[in-house]
């Protein structure tokens, strides 16, 4: 009968750990008595690596289950084969690292960059002592089950044939990531980016990808079935190899009931009339990139899930419309009026909101009670928001990274957890805000 019991590995303690880190950084610095990480083949799970320079360290096939990493850099490691079940790694630099055959199960790796990580398949062969040789892991893909991945950079990464069904990868950086074979299938790929990414026989079935950018990604033979693309950015083309089996698509303005003049028409007549003539637009789900409303009224319109790319608001009223979940890249919305508007998990990305008014919109009639913008998780990257008024509007979650914000009004506003990594911030008023969490913030 063949025994199929594994050798333990031999466990070291937090003492070895934290003296080995020690060396390890006088190694790192070219000091003299600096010694390399060495962990491969051992039992390190539970200990704490959090805040460390580790790069170049050598785990392959370590067992680090629901050990800290948080905040550490493991730039150019190996950790082929390794066991990172359940493991935090907010905010960890894995860049460059091998991550082939590693097990990511349950893992925590929101915020963390794995650009150029090569998170392929592979396996670990043992020698035995009659001279055959024995895998140490029969699985030979790299498993993402139940990973969280939300924020990570994984642009330029090799990922090949990962398994990661029912996985959290909201708003991702798969640019130019190699995902060829990869099985992803029921997964969040909220606002994520794969632009330029190989999907070639990949499983994104039954995927939620609102936000999302396909545009200009490979997409041979995937597998799109039962997939939500609905404010989704993409091209036809780009669908053209795919399967897309029952799959949620946008709608075309071609399927509306009525012109789209006629809509802003009676949208008019029912704002006009206190809602008893008329009817609210619902433009919800709709494609209608590079449409131009410029000057319009489209007071507390649904728009939501709508893709809106590339078309223009300029001067627009939108105080009050429903604009939660839109794909929005490039798009213009100077001097609209936004006020109470909802762009909870909207991708403005590029998007102009110079002298927009985001701030609260008063409820006639309700004594003075007021609605504030909201725009909870939303993706405000490279975004022109130049003497903006934000005021006691809720950031909490934006992305504001590269943006200009010089000049704009944040008094009192919500920026609980934003990221403001890059962005210009000169003579922009924060009195009152509160910033629990924000990064990146560096103020002039």
């Amino acid at each position: 009968m063949k025994d199929d019991k594994k050798t333990p590995l031999e466990r070291v303690n937090q003492i070895w750990l934290d003296e080995g880190i020690s060396l390890h950084r006088k190694y790192l610095d070219g000091r003299t008595g600096g010694i390399r990480l060495f962990l491969s083949f051992k039992n390190a799970q539970k200990l704490n690596f959090s805040n460390q320079i580790l790069d170049t360290t050598e785990m392959v096939g370590a067992e680090l289950s629901k050990a800290n990493f948080n905040n550490s850099s493991l730039a150019r490691s190996n950790l082929f084969g390794a066991d990172l079940t359940g493991a935090e790694m907010q905010g960890c630099s894995l860049t460059k690292s091998d991550l082939r055959g590693a097990c990511l199960e349950d893992a925590n790796l929101e915020g963390a960059s794995l650009t150029s990580a090569d998170i392929r398949n592979g396996f670990i062969l043992l020698r035995k002592p009659d001279g055959t040789y024995e895998p140490v892991k029969k699985d030979e893909a790299t498993s993402f089950d139940g990973i969280n991945l939300k924020g990570a950079d994984l642009s330029d990464a090799k990922l090949g044939r990962v398994i990661g069904r029912r996985t959290n990868l909201t708003n991702v950086n798969f640019k130019n990531a190699d995902l060829t074979g990869a099985v992803m299938a029921n997964s969040d790929v909220s606002g994520s980016i794969f632009t330029g990414a190989d999907l070639t026989n990949a499983d994104f079935s039954g995927c939620v990808f609102h936000g999302a950018n396909l545009s200009g990604a490979l997409l041979n033979n995937t597998n799109l079935e039962g997939a939500d693309l609905t404010a989704a950015h993409f091209n036809n083309n780009d669908l053209h190899y795919a399967s897309t089996l029952d799959a949620h698509l946008p709608k075309s303005v071609e399927t509306l009931d009525r012109t789209l003049i006629i809509i802003l028409e009676d949208h008019m007549s029912w704002i006009n009339s206190l809602g008893r003539k008329g009817r609210q637009a619902n433009l919800s789900q709709y494609d209608l990139q590079a449409t131009d409303f410029a000057g319009i009224n489209l007071q507390a319109a649904e728009l939501s899930f709508s893709n809106l790319s590339n078309c223009t608001f300029l001067a627009s009223r939108l105080n009050m419309a429903n604009m939660t979940n839109v794909m929005a890249l490039n798009t213009d919305y100077s001097d609209a009026d936004m006020r109470g508007a909802k762009l909870e998990n909207a991708n403005l990305t590029g998007a102009s909101l110079r002298h927009c008014r985001l701030s609260p919109m008063t409820i006639l009639g309700t004594q003075g009670n007021k609605v504030n913008a909201n725009l909870k998780n939303c993706c405000l990257d490279q975004t022109d928001l130049e003497n903006a008024d934000l005021s006691h509007a809720d950031l909490t979650g934006a992305k504001v990274r590269l943006a200009s914000l010089s000049n704009a009004n944040l008094s009192h506003a919500k920026c609980v957890d934003v990221d403001f990594t890059g962005a210009d911030l000169r003579s922009a008023n924060l009195e009152g805000a509160d910033l629990r969490g924000s990064k990146g913030l560096i103020l002039s």
